[in-house]
């Protein structure tokens, strides 16, 4: 070893094996040397630790952790110990040291220490070395451990003490070693430099460094370059949380990490800019991924990292089995961690370790399989005999090269026997897992566990201390139908408080069972209890308020037998007090368990809690243990659930429901108004009780909360008092609710419509408007209907064109202009605007005679102005001598061609007449077409026009036309059309769009176009024409006082329910029946069953709550009633339940039909609801389900398990026990004169007191005598004879019992069981049994108690 550590390389496994080897060689051949220093207590073993193998090595057992120090010196070289291990169990190790030792003389040395585990088989599983601390785990081994551990603390150089932690770990089903499905890099030390690390290349998931060995930790390793990645590939295995911790200097280079699934799922990521980046994946699945560690946007630098899990120790076992039993005949082996298209070897065995320890196991079996995933599983066949034993199967899982991976094992524990001590003097023996057919016997013993141990501990005989300390015991013998049974066992009442036991086994017949070593025994229980003292049990009681007496029953249990006892009932009141009691009496008991006489009593006639009591006294009146039991009574003569005492009202109405103090709400007046709470609308408030319209105010105006409108359920609050409600969703709200001179809005626009009341709306039908600041009629809201474009301004109020000047010609700075924006003013007044910029405006601002010059010559074009241009278009004429409009510039255009005429100028037509009609001679038909003859006038025919308006007579419709009028096309002027045919001429017609047809008055006015009444309705629709100004109306002209939409005979404004039918009648609010709700449950009066119904519940169709209801009228209401469908005439309980709806014992039997009504649940029944464990069909006292015999007749007695003498032929000679006088002598049956001789051999068969004939003396007579004294004692126990083992001999230390149970056996031995008290029984021994008191005297004679003379009577078989 020092020249591999000079080497500084421990490089093999191999190398250590082989100096393991060379060292035990060496061992075999130089005697033990062990150095132990002063006081030395290496791990607190009391001295050195072994140094080699080939000595008993100590063996360190713990949970969880151990720590310790030892010491290692100068030919003190190496300390070894061991630590057995579970197979699902792993262990990891840290040793620390000092780095340097001084010695007194100053010597300074340098320590090395190394750590170092072995496998059971003592192959080295890991080591480690060079490190301080050294740390160690069996996780880093391809190894198995194989249950043990060994490991070696070696001294490489120096000396002094170390410290160790040793830890164990859970790792699943698998043992400790790792897998060898997974790999990790074996060396991952790199330089630290910014070079390619000794890992490379691993920049894919192709190419990734194996990492599923943990813990795996590497140092110096590089991101060398902007586009290295360095892969690590992780096997996860589910459930196992795993971490990465990468370290670097982050000034040097930011790196960071990802973390994938192998198909690229995103698992974890870190990218801080610290020097550490960390993250924590839980695998839910087995896996493979992959850890990437890169530099952020190219970075570079070197980094350490390090992958653990959440394994003590950090690591994990990758390949691995686990065995999971089914039961005796099947397991499966469930593998896991595998590498896909690896091929592994596996075996199994299985195997029993009996009571005595004795271990019996199978072959072992091989078999392979290549995985075709990350889990395999085989299911094996086993097998096992019935004994109570601890059943095992394990397995082993082995590589391609028989290398172990891993080992598991899996156990059943086998119950056979289960026992329970159900009181001091009885017991449950539960036998499970028989062998049908197979033949058994069964024992048990009753013992005083201390007299067993005190005799124990000083013979250490185990059969002496039983023989001492045994109460009681039984056997008998087993060949079983079924592979369960069960038995009642009763024994000797013990008579001491001491700790006791009651012990039972099975075993085979034939083999001699010994408890000391539990050799040949089949199952074994054990069960310690403490006796308890005679004592008196509530049995039963009753408790009914409603029955004139109640009764209670006690048992006894644990009494002795023969002793005298006295008892006395009492039932007492809350304050303890006896109300009851019965007379103190005297009895003797005479079983153990037997019932005491029922105690009647008279019922209490005040409610309160009650106890029953049974005082138990010795008889000489020394107390002992009695029982007692509490129950609550309530006396409530109205039956409505509030006891008498505490009910104010002692005589509420059957089904009504009332308050804790027993009163119905039409029986009390909570708030003291003279109204009771049933028709107090608010029971709580004394200044109210009525609500008619069920709005939740009440109706007196003066009390609390009053309603404004006591008929209208939409209204209740009128905070300003204009009679209109402040509920805006309710009839006629209160537009302004604040305000009592406004209260409508019919326009909505908030602003009333009274006109008188404050900021009225003077347009209360427009919204757009409602104020005229200027009352000039029109709307201040300029972009309302007609809006004021002066509000401030009376005299004005449009301005069509916006130019800011009104349009009223007669108001303040009128525009003169109102239809064109460019002009508004006229200093001249000739109707041409001042601005030169404005259209039409006025070249002449200061000349009224001129406005206008066209042709820009400078003169007006008005001919009646100043200066007037004759050719106002025309700036080459501007002078017209003759004023006919001709110039007389001839040098201009259109020259005068009669410039001294002023009637002429012109003819165009050449006919020798001027064009212009009034002058001289003038041509009164100008442009007369050529060839056309003319008048006188100059006109050819076409060219006439009689009434002088433009038209020529040819085409002139109105050919009468008055003089001056304007015309149209067709020679007509509006004193001659009527555009919509009314017969009134538009002149005239104050309304031109006369619909046609439609009869108009004097005006040209139909209907349709008039509002006579102003309600903008016009008259046609105006079903009411005379409406008040100002009131709303409805799209007919009708205000609501005016109108009765539902015909109901109340008007609108009055009607509070609007449509009512019109077959119903309404009241003076306009209100039918199907149109209120009276008890606001959201069912009309037509139709509401229930009108006072409360407020807040729910109710049905017909206005009824489950508290008015009671559907099965059972006197229970449907909210109350738990079974709502109650047949008629049958009684129920307080919860609406008959007989004949309840199954309190849940047998699928109603309680009118269940002839056992406390069936238990796991118990089948029949038709009458009776399990076998319920019924006695022959009525011998024992149930079906143990009667052997159930046919027993009437009156026979019987054995313990239903038997008549008359049923049974205890010898089999074909005569029943009843008449067979020797019942168990198949030879002989009759004995006609009973003196125990039979018949045959008597030779006086009617004389019992002789029954051998005189003979000579023959030395026999004595031996007959002896025969017959035999034969006497034999049969005077008349049959009832349980045959008792011989004293066992006594065995095991009850230590060692094994106690467990297989789930069949908890759960046929389930159930609480109530601990009873118990005393001794002596002789004689006295017992009840089915009502009939036996006693058997010292010498076995029976008697029995004949209760009809009194007396005790020789019982004669």
């Amino acid at each position: 070893m020092n020249e591999a550590r000079n080497r500084q390389s421990k490089t093999t496994s191999a190398l250590f094996s082989l100096m393991l080897v060379l060292s035990t060689v060496l061992v075999g051949m130089t005697p033990t040397v062990q150095a132990v220093g002063p006081n030395q207590n290496d791990l607190n073993s009391g001295g050195d630790l072994p140094d080699n193998t080939s000595v008993n090595i100590t063996n360190y057992i713990f949970t969880g952790s151990y720590s310790g120090s030892g010491e290692l010196d100068y030919g003190d070289d190496e300390d070894y110990l061991r630590v057995a291990l579970n197979a699902n169990e792993g262990l990891s190790a840290t040793l620390s040291f000092p780095s340097t030792t001084t010695f007194a003389n100053g010597t300074t040395v340098t320590n090395d220490f190394d750590l170092i585990f072995y496998d059971s088989n003592l192959t080295m599983m890991g080591a480690s070395w060079a490190t301080n601390p050294e740390t160690l785990s069996t996780n880093s081994s391809t190894t198995a451990h194989g249950g043990m551990v060994y490991i070696s603390i070696y001294r490489y150089q120096g000396v002094g003490t170390w410290n160790l932690t040793l830890s164990k770990f859970t790792v699943g089903s698998t043992g400790g070693g790792g897998g060898g499905g997974g790999s990790s890099v074996t060396n991952c030390t790199g330089a630290g430099t910014l070079t390619s690390d000794i890992l490379e290349p691993n920049d894919s998931t192709s190419t990734a460094t194996p990492a599923s060995l943990l813990p795996l930790s590497c140092t110096g390793l590089s991101i060398h370059s902007s586009s290295d990645f360095d892969y690590f590939e992780v096997d996860m295995i589910a459930g196992v949380t795993y971490y990465v911790n990468v370290t670097f200097n982050g000034a040097v280079g930011d790196i960071d990490t990802g973390w994938d699934t192998a198909t690229g799922g995103f698992l974890a990521s870190s990218g801080t800019t610290g020097n550490l980046e960390s993250m924590q994946v839980t695998a839910t699945v087995n896996q493979t991924t992959y850890v990437d560690v890169y530099g952020w946007q190219g970075a570079t630098n070197t980094y350490d990292i390090e992958i653990t899990t959440d394994n003590p120790g950090g690591g994990q076992a990758f390949e691995s089995v686990d065995v999971a039993i089914t039961n005796t005949t099947h397991a499966t082996l469930s593998f896991s961690g595998l590498t896909n298209g690896t091929t592994y070897n596996y075996n199994h065995t299985y195997g029993q370790i009996h009571l005595d320890g004795e271990e019996h196991w199978g072959s072992s079996t091989n078999g392979s399989f290549t995985a075709n995933g990350t889990t395999h599983s085989i299911n094996i066949t086993t097998m096992a005999t019935n004994n109570e034993s601890v059943f095992a199967v394990t397995s082993t899982l082995f590589n391609a090269a028989n290398a172990s991976l891993n080992t598991d094992t899996d156990t059943l524990y086998i119950e056979m026997v289960e026992i329970e001590a159900t009181s001091s003097t009885t017991g449950d023996i539960e036998l499970t897992n028989l062998t049908v057919g197979g033949d058994y016997v069964v024992e048990w013993i009753v013992l005083d566990y201390d007299e067993w141990l005190s005799n124990f501990t000083v013979s250490n005989d185990v059969n002496a201390a039983i023989n001492d300390s045994m109460i009681d015991s039984d056997m008998w013998y087993l060949m079983p139908t079924t592979s369960s049974m069960t038995y009642q066992i009763t024994w000797t009442g013990p008579t001491t408080m001491n700790d006791h036991l009651f012990l039972g086994y099975i075993s085979q017949n034939g083999t001699n069972v010994n408890l000391s070593d539990n050799d040949n025994l089949t199952g074994l229980h054990f069960y310690d209890f403490i006796p308890q003292l005679p004592s008196l049990t509530i049995a039963s009681y009753s408790a009914s308020a409603t029955a004139a007496t109640n009764n209670v029953q006690a048992e006894g249990l644990d009494l002795v037998v023969g002793d005298g006892y006295q008892y006395q009932y009492r039932v007492t009141d809350a304050s303890g007090a006896n109300i009851a009691t019965s007379t103190m009496t005297s009895f003797t008991a005479t079983a153990q368990n037997q019932s005491m006489p029922t105690f009647t009593y008279n019922t209490p006639n005040a409610s309160g809690t009650y106890c029953v009591h049974i005082d138990l006294y010795s008889n000489v009146s020394v107390q002992l243990i009695g029982d007692s039991d509490c129950f609550t009574l309530v006396q409530d003569d109205d039956n409505d659930g509030v006891p008498n005492e505490s009910d104010a009202c002692p005589n509420t109405a059957t089904g009504a429901i009332v308050d804790q103090n027993g009163c119905a709400l039409s029986q009390k007046d909570t708030d003291n108004d003279g109204y009771n709470d049933d028709v107090d609308a608010f029971p709580n408030d004394a200044t109210q009780w009525s609500d008619m319209d069920g709005d939740g105010y009440g109706d007196n105006a003066s009390g609390n909360m009053a309603d404004a409108f006591p008929t209208d359920g939409t209204q209740w609050s009128d905070a300003d008092g204009d009679g209109y409600g402040d509920n805006a969703n309710g009839n006629y709200p209160d537009a302004f609710p604040t305000d009592p001179t406004q209260w409508s809005d019919a326009d909505g626009d908030g602003y009333g419509d009274n006109a008188s009341g404050n900021n009225p709306d003077e347009w209360p039908s427009d919204s757009s408007q409602w104020k005229d600041s200027d009352g000039d009629g029109f709307g201040d809201n300029p972009t309302g209907t007609n809006g004021d474009a002066f509000p401030n301004d009376a005299s004005q109020w449009s301005d069509a064109d916006g130019d800011g000047y009104g349009d009223n010609p007669n108001g303040t700075t009128p525009d003169a202009f109102p239809a064109d924006g460019t002009q508004w003013e006229d200093s001249d007044g000739d109707g041409y605007g001042d601005n030169p910029q404005g259209d039409n405006a006025d070249a002449f601002p200061d000349d009224s005679s001129q406005w206008s010059d066209d042709d820009g010559d400078g003169y007006g074009d008005n001919q009646a102005g100043t200066n007037p241009d004759a050719f106002p278009n025309d700036s080459t004429q501007w002078s017209d001598s003759d004023g006919d409009g001709y110039g007389d510039n001839q040098a201009g255009l259109n020259a005068d061609a009669f410039p001294n005429d002023a009637t002429q100028w012109k003819d165009a037509d050449g006919d020798g007449y001027g064009d212009n009609a009034n002058g001289n001679n003038p041509d009164l038909c100008l442009d007369t077409p050529a060839g056309e003859a003319v008048d006188g006038n100059g006109c050819s025919l076409s060219q006439l026009d009689a009434d002088m308006d433009g038209v020529s007579d040819a085409d002139d419709a109105c050919p009468d036309t008055p003089a001056g009028e304007t015309v149209d096309s067709v020679g007509c002027s509006s004193s001659q059309e009527d555009a919509d045919n009314d017969g009134v001429m538009d002149a005239f017609d104050a309304c031109p769009n006369t619909p046609l047809g439609a009869v108009v008055d004097a005006a040209g006015c139909a209907t349709s176009q008039l509002d006579t009444d102003g309600d903008t309705i016009t008259d046609d629709r105006d079903q009411c024409p005379t409406t008040t100004a100002g009131e709303p109306v409805n799209g007919v002209g009708c205000a609501a006082s005016e109108r009765d939409t539902d015909d109901d005979g109340v008007v609108d404004a009055n009607d509070v329910c609007d449509f009512t039918p019109a077959s119903e009648t309404a009241d003076a609010q306009g209100c039918a029946p199907s149109q209120k709700d009276s008890d606001g449950d959201d069912v009309t009066d037509d139709v509401d069953n229930c009108p006072g119904t409360g407020n807040g519940l729910t109710v049905d169709l017909l206005g009824c709550a489950t508290n008015q209801r009671d559907a099965d009228n059972d006197g229970i209401s449907d909210a109350d009633d738990t079974c709502p469908v109650t047949p008629a005439e049958e009684q129920v309980d307080a919860a609406g339940c008959s007989q004949s709806q309840k199954d309190e014992d849940l047998d699928d039997i109603m309680n009118n039909m269940d002839l056992c009504p406390d069936t238990p649940v796991t118990q089948s029944v029949d038709m009458d609801g009776c399990s076998e464990q319920q019924k006695d069909d022959d009525e011998d006292g024992i149930k079906n389900h143990v009667d052997e015999c159930p046919n027993t007749p009437e009156g026979e007695l019987i054995d313990a398990v239903g038997c008549a003498l008359i049923q049974l032929d205890s010898d089999g000679d074909g005569v029943n026990d009843a008449e067979d006088a020797f019942k168990f002598d198949a030879n002989e049956s009759v004995d006609s004169d009973n003196d125990g001789v039979a018949d045959r051999w008597d030779a006086y068969p009617e004389d019992p007191t002789r029954s051998q004939a005189a003979v000579k003396e023959s030395g026999n007579g004595m031996l007959y005598a002896i025969i017959a004294l035999l034969l006497v004692g034999l049969l005077g126990g008349g049959g009832y004879f349980y045959t008792r083992k011989p004293e066992l001999a006594a065995t095991s230390p009850f230590g060692d019992a094994m106690d467990a149970m297989d789930s069949a056996t908890e759960q046929n031995m389930a159930g609480a069981s109530k601990d009873i008290p118990n005393l001794d029984a002596s002789s004689p021994q006295q017992w009840e049994e089915n009502g009939v008191h036996w006693s058997r005297d010292a010498n076995g004679n029976l008697s029995y108690y004949d209760a009809q003379s009194g007396q005790w009577v020789a019982y004669q078989g």
